[in-house]
C-alpha cells in the first residue's frame, strides 16, 4: 500500500470515521489537514452576505473561510424580523462574537465550538448566528473529505425530500378591512400546484386582532374569515393535496379546541401552533388530545433541553425544528432522535428560508427515520434557487438529496450582489 493511502486512512481513523467514509481521494491532501502548524485546515476569516429578499426581513448568508481556499457555508435569516438597518448591526455584533471560537482552529473542532456557544446562545439572535456557523462548520467538513453532509451524520435514508409550498410569505394583498382576500390565497396555491407541489400551507389567521382587545364579536369575525380562506383553497386545490395551517399562536385553548372542529371538513394535513407551545406546553398538550387533526410545532424552540417536556410528553404530534434556531444540523438530528426513542413523533423542520437553509435542511432530513415533511419558501422572490450553484432543484413536489462534497452548494456571488 502506497504512502499516500496509508495517510490517507491514518487520517480518517484518526478523525474517527474509517466505517463511514469512502477512500475516495478528498479535496485536500489529508497530510495538509492533519499536520501541524501552517499546513493544518484553519478557520481565518468570515464574510455575511444580506440579500435584501421583501419587507418581512433580508437572508443572511455566512462564508466561512479557510487558509486552504475551501469555504463553508451557513444562513442565519430571521434572526430578527424586518428590514430595520438596526437588525443587519444586531447580527454582525453577534456573528463577531461567535467567531472569536472559531477564527484559527480547525473546522473539525466542531463539537468543542459547540460547547462553547450553547452557553452563551440566550437570545435568538445568537441561536441564529450559532445555528449558521454550526452549518457553516458541517459544510466545511464535508468539503475537506469529499463527503457530503449527510454521509458524516451517517449515511442517507433516501433520495429525495419532500416539501410542501409556504404560500403564506408570498399572499400579501389586503382587502378594505386589511386582511388577506380567499382569492388571493387560492391564486397562490394554484400557481404552487402548477409548479408540482402536492403539499401546500398558509397561515389565514395572521390579521387577527389581540384576543385581550377584541370583542366576542370581533374574535368571531377574524376566525370566520380564517376559516373561508381555509375552505376557499381547499375547494381550489381539491382532495388529493395536503393542506396545512399555521395558526401562529393567535389562539387561546378554548378557541384552538372549537376552531380545529370547525374545519374538520377540510381534511387538513396539520394544524399549527394554535398556541405557543413552549410557553403553554400543557395546553397544547391538552388541544393535541382533543382535536381529530395532528397537531404541529416548535418552530421557534431550541435545542434538546427547550424540547425535552414537549416530546417526552408527546404534546405534539410533529415537531418542527428549524435548522437555523433549534442549533443547526447536529441539534436537530438530537432533537429528532429524542422524537423517535419517545415514540410516534414524526419531524418536519420548519423552514420559510433561503436556499442555504434548505440545502441544510435536506442534508439532514435524508438522514432522519422519522422526517416527515420539510418546508419550501414558496413565491417570495423569482429568483431564490438561483442564488446558489449549482441551481436549487425541485422535482414533483421533492428535492433531490446531492450527493456533491458539504452542503453541495456555492454562492453565486454575482447574482447576490445584484440583491444587497
Amino acid at each position: 500500500m502506497s504512502s499516500e493511502n496509508t495517510s490517507r486512512r491514518n487520517f480518517l481513523k484518526n478523525a474517527g470515521m474509517v466505517a463511514a467514509l469512502p477512500l475516495a481521494s478528498p479535496v485536500l491532501d489529508a497530510k495538509a489537514l492533519i499536520n501541524p502548524g501552517n499546513e493544518a485546515l484553519k478557520i481565518t476569516d468570515l464574510s455575511l452576505h444580506v440579500v435584501k429578499v421583501n419587507q418581512r426581513g433580508n437572508w443572511y448568508f455566512i462564508e466561512l473561510k479557510t487558509n486552504k481556499g475551501l469555504v463553508g457555508l451557513g444562513e442565519c435569516s430571521q434572526a430578527v424580523a424586518g428590514t430595520a438597518p438596526g437588525n443587519e448591526v444586531a447580527v454582525r455584533k453577534e456573528l463577531n462574537l461567535l467567531f472569536s471560537f472559531l477564527k484559527g482552529s480547525s473546522p473539525f473542532e466542531l463539537e468543542a465550538f459547540r460547547q462553547k456557544a450553547f452557553k452563551i446562545a440566550d437570545t435568538k439572535i445568537k441561536r441564529t448566528v450559532f445555528s449558521g456557523l454550526e452549518q457553516a462548520l458541517w459544510d466545511l467538513n464535508g468539503k475537506a473529505l469529499g463527503v457530503p453532509v449527510h454521509t458524516l451524520l451517517g449515511g442517507k435514508l433516501r433520495d429525495k425530500i419532500r416539501v410542501y409550498a409556504n404560500i403564506n410569505r408570498a399572499t400579501n394583498d389586503r382587502d378594505a378591512n386589511g386582511k388577506r382576500p380567499v382569492a388571493s390565497f387560492q391564486k397562490n396555491a394554484e400557481q404552487a400546484l402548477r409548479q408540482g407541489f402536492t403539499a401546500l400551507k398558509l397561515a389565514p389567521f395572521d390579521e387577527m386582532r389581540a384576543l385581550d382587545k377584541s370583542s366576542p364579536a370581533q374574535i368571531e369575525e377574524d376566525i370566520l374569515h380564517g376559516i373561508k380562506c381555509i375552505e376557499g383553497v381547499r375547494s381550489a386545490i381539491g382532495k388529493e393535496i395536503d393542506l396545512l395551517i399555521d395558526v401562529h399562536s393567535h389562539l387561546n385553548l378554548n378557541l384552538s379546541i372549537e376552531t380545529a372542529r370547525r374545519v374538520e371538513a377540510a381534511d387538513l394535513f396539520w394544524f399549527e401552533e394554535p398556541v405557543n407551545p413552549l410557553k403553554y406546553p400543557k395546553e397544547t398538550k391538552q388541544i393535541k388530545e382533543s382535536i381529530k387533526q395532528t397537531l404541529a410545532g416548535g418552530e421557534s424552540v431550541f435545542g434538546r433541553k427547550e424540547y425535552a417536556e414537549l416530546i417526552n410528553t408527546m404534546a405534539l404530534g410533529i415537531i418542527m425544528p428549524d435548522v437555523k434556531h433549534c442549533g443547526g444540523i447536529l441539534e436537530l438530528k438530537y432533537i429528532a432522535a429524542a422524537a423517535e426513542a419517545a415514540g410516534d413523533i414524526q419531524v418536519a423542520p420548519h423552514n420559510p428560508s433561503g436556499p442555504v437553509a434548505t440545502a441544510a435542511s435536506v442534508a439532514v432530513c435524508a438522514t432522519l427515520p422519522n422526517f416527515c415533511i420539510l418546508e419550501y419558501a414558496f413565491g417570495e422572490v423569482p429568483w431564490s434557487n438561483d442564488l446558489v450553484t449549482p441551481k436549487e432543484a425541485f422535482i414533483n413536489g421533492y428535492i433531490p438529496v446531492s450527493d456533491k462534497p458539504g452542503l453541495g452548494i456555492c454562492l453565486n456571488q454575482g447574482l447576490i450582489k445584484q440583491h444587497v
